[in-house]
């Protein structure tokens, strides 16, 4: 990436702050929220009862019902003997049912511990130990996993969920008979185990609750809300612990930034419940504006331009695979986009060459916003950064810190701050950062450390610098650093942003394998897909070239490999730890054959 010209400055960013530039006096200097999520969400509708809150597969749940709802679940969780601090594991979709549980158990004053039901059997029985859950909620599909889960766990009962349970009655009558067929005897029987109970039973409990439901609730300070999971691609899953105030604020910021978020707005929610970027950007957020919530239980990118031409959604949240669906469909084609506002990005980084395609994709067709980029971590319950405005909207940045944000960039060795424009580890300190890992201090120190001058940051392990208007880059993670043997560091996403500049190339990850002609020292290696009918004969060989032509001599890729797709995380994020392994696996393999050919030779 070209760095703009640095400009002398006397003070560091974190003095100077700026992006405040970018925000009025009143989103600076506002009050934070100090309420429950439940009583935030309660408080913001009160007056907006009759408005669509959720709606699900067309089935319009208005505000008043949704509230109806949460009190039913209430009911039914306090019979079921779950108290305030109590944590209930759920593993769930984004249906209407999560959303009552996740605020039900919140005016309770338990714990949400959210889950994705794709998990294995070893790492659901992890996480409902973990936390020493009795009670679980999940998908029904997702039951049969948990008939040996059950014995080796604290769990007690498991609540299961059909997708159907919300539907339109035409659409529950389809689904139940389709999926009555195509279930297996054994999946029908472990739904009649002892331990587990559907839906419905556990709804009826609420009939059982003797005493009255008020609406208000006890709000408490640095008390653990909801627990989320970071995604364990570069190493062993922690669950991250949330408070009331890291989910209102991080929803409040993106309300003071500036956007333009309005009651009669819908938004499509198309992130799942059990990561921070689906509570904080893809749930609450919305909600608490008093928005039409699209819910998408199971998202398929390759259905993002039917939901787009039905909907209309104002706003949604997605990742940057899923905008590459979105410009690529041949439907899309002659839409007209004027109805989208602030189309936003995130839980990865998108690459330059596809923010190019999008914004002129949004641009040819009538959208006035470029792709909205946010930057954060679960730590810090997703967004903490973003491009709020066309203004400070430049390709490669994420944008500014929110307004009650601030981020620094850090040399990571003597964490002593950097001036504008030189590349460090980005540093974040916000009211949205995490009470800290569940039972697990010492890899929380790893992440949330006391700087000399006694301040506290967390560290993201992502490389960035910001410039002078206060804008942020990322140049890549630190463990996805390449190092080479004379001790240059290379950086993949420069490497991949030039592959990516060849009109064949759909996507691009580069890993350090090792180098084979020194003691110590990685090279580069990049893994490439094409774009559809490009059938180019010595493409690897264009590549170099271009490489060649666009990068320094020290940053040449070793290889370059075409295949035909690249590994995705379970939430369709480049998967840069798998594709390592792959990498470091296959050269061994390959130096291990050459050794035998070449004890073979000799033999001979």
């Amino acid at each position: 990436m070209e760095k703009e010209t640095i400009l002398e400055s006397s003070e560091k960013a974190t003095i100077k702050k700026p992006w405040l530039k970018y925000y009025t006096e009143e989103a600076i200097t506002s009050p934070l929220p100090e309420n429950t999520i439940y009583g935030y969400l309660y408080q913001n509708n009160r007056r907006n009862q009759n408005r669509v809150a959720l709606n699900y597969f067309d089935r319009k749940i208005t505000y008043q019902q949704l509230f109806y709802e949460i009190d039913k679940v209430t009911l039914a969780l306090l019979v079921s003997g779950v108290k305030k601090g109590d944590i209930v594991t759920i593993a769930m979709p984004t249906t209407p049912e999560a959303i009552y549980l996740f605020y039900a158990l919140n005016r309770i004053g338990a714990v949400s511990n959210m889950v994705d039901p794709r998990s294995s059997k070893a790492e659901l029985e992890h996480y409902a130990n973990e936390v020493g859950s009795k009670l679980l909620f999940t998908i029904d599909k997702a039951a049969p996993k948990f008939k040996d889960v059950i014995a080796n766990t604290t769990v007690k009962e498991v609540v299961t969920i059909s997708p159907a349970d919300s539907l339109p009655l035409g659409l529950k009558l389809g689904y139940k008979a389709k999926n009555f067929f195509e279930s297996t005897r054994e999946e029908r029987k472990e739904q009649k185990n002892k331990e587990f109970t559907n839906w419905q039973l556990f709804y009826e409990r609420r009939y059982q609750y003797k005493g009255v439901l008020m609406h208000e609730t006890t709000y408490e300070k640095n008390k653990p809300a909801v627990i989320v999971h970071t995604g364990g691609t570069t190493g062993e899953p922690k669950g991250v612990m949330l408070s009331d105030d890291n989910v209102n604020i991080a929803a409040f910021d993106c309300i003071q930034a500036g956007y333009d978020f309005k009651t009669e707005h819908n938004w499509l929610n198309i992130m799942p419940p059990f990561i921070a970027y689906g509570i904080g950007n893809g749930l609450h957020l919305p909600l608490i504006c008093g928005m039409e919530l699209i819910l998408i239980p199971e998202f398929d990118p390759k259905e993002f331009d039917k939901l787009m031409n039905k909907y209309h959604p104002n706003h949604m949240t997605g990742v940057p695979s899923h905008y590459y669906s979105l410009i690529s469909s041949k439907k899309m084609k002659k839409s007209d986009l004027s109805y989208v506002i602030a189309p936003t990005v995130g839980g990865d980084a998108m690459n330059l060459e596809l923010e190019r395609q999008v914004n002129k994709f949004l641009s040819d067709h009538n959208c006035s916003y470029k792709i909205v980029k946010g930057y954060g971590m679960t730590e810090v319950n997703a967004a903490v950064a973003a491009c709020v405005s066309n203004e400070c909207n430049k390709i490669g940045s994420v944008g500014i810190p929110f307004p009650h944000s601030i981020i620094g960039i850090f040399d990571p060795i003597t964490m002593e701050e950097l001036d504008y424009g030189e590349i460090g580890e980005v540093c974040i300190q916000t009211p949205n950062r995490m009470l800290g890992y569940y039972n697990n201090p010492e890899e929380e120190k790893e992440v949330v450390r006391q700087h000399k001058d006694g301040s506290t940051w967390v560290h993201s392990g992502d490389l960035g610098y910001m410039n002078e208007d206060g804008l942020i880059f990322i140049e890549g993670r630190m463990k996805n650093m390449i190092v080479r043997h004379d001790g240059f560091n290379l950086y993949p996403k420069r490497i991949e942003n030039t592959i990516l500049k060849h009109p064949a190339v759909k996507t691009c990850m580069v890993v350090g394998i090792d180098d084979l002609s020194h003691i110590q020292g990685k090279l580069p290696k990049a893994y490439v897909t094409l774009k559809e009918n490009c059938l180019i004969p010595n493409i690897e060989g264009e590549l170099k070239i271009l490489c060649e032509k666009l990068l320094p001599e020290y940053s040449q890729p070793a290889e370059i490999e075409v295949r035909d797709s690249l590994p995705l995380t379970k939430l369709g994020k480049q998967d840069y730890h798998a594709l390592e392994i792959e990498a470091l696996t296959q050269q061994k393999d390959s130096l291990l054959l050459s050794t035998k050919k070449l004890q073979y030779t000799n033999e001979i």
